[in-house]
């Protein structure tokens, strides 16, 4: 028996019983059941649907299942460094090193799930970018390495930071952050000159400061020509007979130049002040500053041009 659905959506049979059919009993049955209540109706077919459970991340067959985790190295700040955003870029390690994917989070996640193909991946992670990213210009491993940023858009709040991990598909990776801000303090200055002679209007700053800095990169800051001076901050009484225990701090850019040749000038802290009427300089060289350092400075000044320093 062919059966065919009418326009009306009800059930319509090309074979036919003779009037008094059996089949007319259920009907009739039929009939009488729409005599009911609608209550009734509702409440005989009603029926408790169980929760559906939706997983976090589906995995293809022909996927996994990868985790990434992070921490955060912080040598800079005797408190948490803060951090409002972090993007996440997912690398084939292999071959031309393409983006696979790029996810973005406000805050640092305890841990990030993905599903990628079964090979292993190059994971980037950059924290608190003042930038928005261009996909096509960082579509491939190679053209983010050299990704860098201004020291006047860094904040010691909330840091630029980046870190990179090899991420197997047997295997959680881990990418820890690091700022590429490092600090000098300038703890103690001391006037060792005689006749009650003072460091009058003391006042510190960095200079040759490198100007931008690769977020990826874990050394090799080479100075560029182009070094910048730090912010100039005024101490807070003249230097005499007594030391003074200041613990100033002064950021900058990694410079971790072995020596100072022409065109690449390490970065120095520099106190001036005034001595008689004449305005003095005393720079001290700082030795090589990677990225996420922490240097103690203590300087001692003897006369209008001879002082010591000891850096720690």
């Amino acid at each position: 028996m062919k059966t065919k659905w009418n326009h009306s959506g009800r059930c319509a049979s090309s074979y036919r019983r003779p009037p008094g059919s059996v089949l007319l009993r259920p009907l009739i049955s039929f009939s009488l059941l729409l005599t009911l209540s609608p209550a009734c109706l509702i409440s005989s077919c009603a029926r408790e649907v169980s929760p559906v459970e939706i997983e976090d991340v589906t995995v293809k067959v022909d996927s996994c299942l990868f985790e990434i985790c992070f921490n955060v190295l912080n040598n800079i700040s005797d408190s948490a460094l803060l951090v409002k955003q972090l993007d996440i870029f997912i690398y084939d390690a292999d071959g031309m090193q393409g983006l696979e994917s790029w996810n973005s989070f406000d805050g640092l996640p305890d841990t990030v799930r993905v599903t990628g193909a079964k090979r292993a991946k190059t994971v980037v992670a950059v924290a608190n970018s003042p930038r928005s990213f261009n996909r096509k210009a960082i579509e491939r491993y190679d053209s983010i390495e050299l990704l860098s940023y201004d020291f006047g858009e860094d904040s010691p709040e909330n840091p630029i930071m980046g870190g990179i991990c090899s991420l197997g598909h047997e295997r959680p990776g881990t990418v820890t952050l690091e700022p590429l801000l490092t600090k000098v303090v300038l703890c103690e200055v001391s006037n060792l000159m005689k006749g009650y002679m003072r460091l009058e209007d003391p006042r510190i700053y960095l200079e040759n400061i490198n100007e931008s800095a690769e977020v990826l990169r874990k050394s090799g800051f080479r100075a560029s020509e182009g070094g910048i001076n730090g912010k100039t901050y005024k101490l807070p009484y003249d230097i005499g007979v007594f030391p003074q225990n200041l613990n100033i701090e002064l950021l900058c850019y990694p410079n971790d130049s072995a020596e100072a040749t022409m065109g690449t000038p390490r970065t120095s802290l520099v106190l001036e002040c005034e001595i008689n009427g004449e305005t003095c300089r005393f720079p001290v060289e700082l030795p090589e500053l990677g990225r996420n350092r922490r240097l103690k400075v203590d300087i001692s000044v003897s006369g209008p041009n001879v002082f010591e320093s000891k850096v720690y």
